[in-house]
């Protein structure tokens, strides 16, 4: 592997961080707005579909590529907006951030039962301490108490996002062996949006945005919906899965001091705060003690010969 190719993935994945925290507060903000779930779902696959369509030019994805690719796409770019701004409406941004880093342990299972990665008995020791970490987070141990059920259902529908995009990562890392990471992209989002739009319209969800929200939207959507997206498929590519998973829950920190800093009132207990350093500490423990074989033995690691060189 080039130096220069991983130290272009690192950085990559760096600002993918940065990205992927940010997004939950700047979707808080357009939802406080906008008000409708499915609206802001349809808008964030729109917007930086149409910017990437360009990249669709003399593209051909082959036959047997797009069951995959529709797959992919309806787990990833239906469902999970779905379930994940619906589910932020019913949660916090903090909760939003810290729930996040679950998606990096179903990318990871995911690749352990679908594209036959295994780890030693410590890897399973810190996947487990995601487990735990996420139960902490969106339960808060407050089992019994009546008035946290409408918080549990919406981190639970956090997790459940997460799966879909965990889902959604794994095909997308097999289709990206034989399409280029920008058209792969430009079409799971445009897709998206056409199944979306008619959903939205037999919801009856109105598709008028207030003025002053507008550009929040835009950057949201380019943002952690397009250039998050672009960023962390070529840290996959240049670095590996493992290596991405292990710098991607750098985004709490930057995702939790912006919450904090847009929603003063939304505070995280003790519990939460345990539970999300933990998830932290797990996924980076799950780096350094991987096996001495993973790195050879890393499937979701495109391979040279058949991966493309470029975007």
């Amino acid at each position: 592997m080039d130096v220069g190719r991983r130290t272009y993935g690192y950085l990559a994945i760096v600002l993918a961080a940065v990205l992927f925290g940010v997004w939950p507060s700047l979707s808080k903000l357009v939802l406080n707005e906008v008000h409708h779930p499915l609206v802001i779902a349809f808008l964030v696959q729109l917007i930086p579909g149409i910017a990437l369509s360009p990249a669709l030019r003399g593209v051909r994805i082959r036959r047997p590529d797009w069951r995959l690719l529709l797959f992919g796409a309806l787990v990833g770019s239906v469902a999970g907006p779905i379930v994940y701004f619906y589910g932020l409406d019913r949660t916090t941004a903090a909760n939003s951030i810290l729930l996040s880093n679950s998606e990096s342990l179903f990318t990871i299972v995911l690749a352990y039962a679908v594209l036959g990665e295994r780890a030693t008995r410590r890897e399973y020791v810190a996947l487990a301490g995601i487990a735990v970490g996420a139960f902490l987070v969106t339960t808060q141990l407050r089992l019994g108490d009546v008035r946290f059920l409408e918080f549990l259902i919406g981190n639970a529908m956090l997790v459940a996002a997460a799966a879909c995009w965990g889902v959604s990562n794994t095909v997308s890392t097999i289709l990206l062996r034989r399409v280029k990471i920008v058209p792969l992209l430009a079409t799971q989002l445009l897709v998206a949006a056409a199944v979306l739009a008619p959903i939205v319209l037999v919801a009856g969800a109105p598709l008028t945005i207030p003025l002053p929200i507008v550009p929040i939207l835009v950057l949201l959507s380019l943002s952690a919906g397009g250039m998050f997206s672009v960023l962390f498929f070529y840290a996959f590519r240049t670095i590996g899965a493992m290596r991405t998973g292990a710098v991607l829950p750098t985004s709490a920190l930057w995702g939790i001091l912006l919450a904090i800093y847009l929603f003063p009132s939304e505070t995280l207990s003790g519990v939460q705060i345990v539970g999300g350093a933990l998830m932290l500490l797990a996924l980076v423990a799950f780096y350094v003690l991987r096996g001495p074989s993973e790195a050879e033995g890393e499937t979701l690691k495109p391979a040279a010969s058949d991966g493309p060189d470029s975007p």
